[in-house]
């Protein structure tokens, strides 16, 4: 498995070429300002290092209180790089947080920006932020020096900087799984699928609703006698959740990858085509397909009716709990199989379904430009000792610490390879003491590399408690085993990436926004099609649904809905171009 994920080593060295060599040294000299505690003289009469505080802002773990870090891997940071992170737990309401904050001057010294296409030029407008190019030329060596810094560095000028300076370093960067089971698919309860017989499954369309219908009549109730349905929703959440299934389930499962949050524009991870089609007007799109497979499942009697009513965190019970056959976030799945196995059922358990008829499938998200963009205040005493944070955080050895906390503890080297100890395997990712006590999985967002991606010197993802061969071999269970058999694979990751062109989305495109004479048309947009899906969902019989697609094409008209298309298009088409140099390179991995 190793071996292939890490075969993009070659377009690493290619983007170093690309984008030149840095010739600055994290480790540099340079004054950090006013500190916390001045410097002072140890016993044997050593100038001990300055420590200064910087206030962070960041999705951080809630084992410790906000203030002052002081787990493992922050006084590992402390002692190594004399900062003493004072940090702020950030939420999903951070953004409207970050814009109070925005308009009264009042940011910390590091943070996350939620919103970099919009927050960003305000920022930058009202002279906010710090340009961070001699910052991280004195002070950023390992950002500069990795292939995966270079090509985030020339992603955020190209497409989040307003003036082509950077303003903004990705955290995050890299893979988020080791590629044994995808963030999105179709996943099923195999352990009945198998009691079925192994029935033909080649098509989303009609064999997998097939399937689930078949699935249903053999477990109606669960182990406590509640009603079982293949399918369920969220579809009470609000516009950009309540419909994420409708949204993503055929971008995972076939490869394509929306640009926009209206769903007009996709392009192709085999080709890195920008469909010419707008997809909420194209009856053979994904956007139609997902709500004629919902529209289908519910005449069959096989979707909940109560995923109208329900948010999701009724699914998540729900599922959690045996009453769905069916599930898309890849999230779940483990606490899905772990409710079987507390159940006394190991037999029973959900997998994701190999691809279905199609060249690509979104296996491995690779965030070449970071899942979390961090920006400095200009308000900050010391700069550069938030560029050394950042840089410390981008080293995959600091990585492997922030995910797991110091070696010895949870892990040690074995033959140049880290290895996590039983212990750490057993534990729980969210006991908060653990978190606490050995500094593991306490920076989930705030580290520089993602969850799988691949140190090149041991070949070992940095998270070792997800992704390290351990790890992984104790996540199989009996229908893991069995699904392997059935399709003779070595691997969980041979047999998702073996049968396509393409299984890694690099997410490169930021298309920004509309401008001003289209923004209240495209809000207006989205909020006509959140509104009309579920009637959709809900029409009697073909003819009825039919009906309401030709009325709702037709509506779009109201909101521009060519105007948009173009613009986005346009604007895609404008950025496949530009960006073409990396994706030629990154589509390798």
């Amino acid at each position: 498995m190793r071996t292939k994920v890490t075969k993009g080593v070659a377009a690493a060295l290619a983007l170093t070429l690309l984008f030149g060599c840095s010739n600055g040294n994290g480790n540099s000299g340079g004054s950090s300002g006013s500190g916390e505690a001045g410097a002072s003289a140890s016993a044997g009469g050593e100038k001990q290092q300055e420590v200064v505080k910087i206030k962070v802002a960041a999705s951080i773990a809630a084992a410790e209180p906000n203030g002052v870090m002081q787990n493992p891997v922050a006084k590992t940071i402390e002692k190594e790089l004399g900062i003493q992170m004072d940090m702020t737990a950030v939420g999903a309401d951070f953004g409207e947080k970050l814009n109070a904050m925005i308009a009264s001057n009042d940011l910390p010294d590091l943070f996350w920006v939620p919103d970099p296409a919009k927050q960003i030029p305000m920022m930058v407008k009202a002279n906010q932020l710090y340009e961070l190019d001699d910052l991280l030329a004195q002070y950023g060596d390992n950002i500069t020096s990795d292939p995966s810094g270079k090509a985030m560095i020339e992603l955020h000028k190209k497409t989040l900087s307003p003036d082509g300076k950077l303003y903004t370093i990705g955290m995050l960067r890299g893979a988020t799984t080791a590629g044994t089971q995808p963030l999105g698919a179709n996943f099923i309860r195999w352990d009945l699928y198998k009691q079925l017989g192994y029935p033909k499954l080649e098509n989303f369309d009609t064999d997998l609703l097939n399937v689930l219908a078949e699935m249903q009549k053999l477990e109606p109730k669960n182990k406590d006698g509640q009603k079982v349905y293949a399918i369920g929703g969220w579809f009470a959440d609000g516009l950009g959740w309540g419909d994420w299934p409708i949204t993503y389930t055929l971008s995972f499962t076939e490869g394509k990858g929306y640009l926009t949050s209206d769903r007009t524009v996709y392009y192709d991870l085999a080709t890195n085509e920008i469909s010419p089609n707008n997809d909420l007007k194209d009856k053979n799109g994904m956007f139609w397909r997902s709500l004629k497979f919902y529209n289908k499942a519910n005449q069959m009697g096989i979707l909940d009716p109560e995923s109208f009513t329900q948010k999701s965190d009724k699914y998540e019970e729900k599922v959690k709990s045996g009453r769905y056959l069916y599930n898309v976030p890849g999230w779940l799945v483990t606490d899905i199989n772990s409710h079987y196995e507390k159940a006394g059922m190991p037999d029973k358990g959900m997998v994701a379904l190999p691809p279905m008829n199609t060249d690509a499938f979104m296996l491995i998200n690779n965030l070449a430009s970071g899942g979390r963009t961090f920006a400095i205040s200009k308000n900050a005493k010391n700069p550069e000792k938030a560029m050394q944070l950042l840089n410390w955080l981008s080293s995959y050895d600091n990585a492997r610490t922030v995910w797991n906390g110091p070696e010895g503890e949870n892990w040690n080297m074995e033959n140049g390879k880290p290895v996590p100890t039983d212990d750490y395997l057993q534990q729980s990712s969210s006991d908060l003491a653990f978190n606490k006590r050995t500094g593991a999985l306490m920076y989930y967002h705030f580290v520089g590399f993602g969850s799988g991606t691949v140190d090149p010197k041991t070949g070992v993802p940095v998270n070792l408690f997800e992704w390290s061969d351990k790890a992984v071999s104790r996540q199989l269970k009996p229908v893991h085993q069995d699904m392997l058999e059935h399709y003779k694979a070595d691997s969980l990751f041979d047999l998702y990436s073996s049968k396509v062109k393409v299984y890694q989305e690099n997410a490169l495109y930021r298309l920004g926004e509309l401008p001003e004479n289209l923004k209240t048309q495209g809000t207006n947009l989205q909020n006509y099609t959140f509104k009309n899906i579920f009637n959709l969902i809900l029409a009697k019989d073909d003819a009825e649904f039919e009906k309401l697609q030709n009325n709702f094409i037709a509506g779009l008209d109201d909101f521009k809905v060519d105007d948009i298309f173009a613009y986005w298009h346009d604007k895609a088409v404008e950025q496949q171009q530009e960006l073409a140099p990396i994706f030629e390179l990154l589509k390798q991995q």
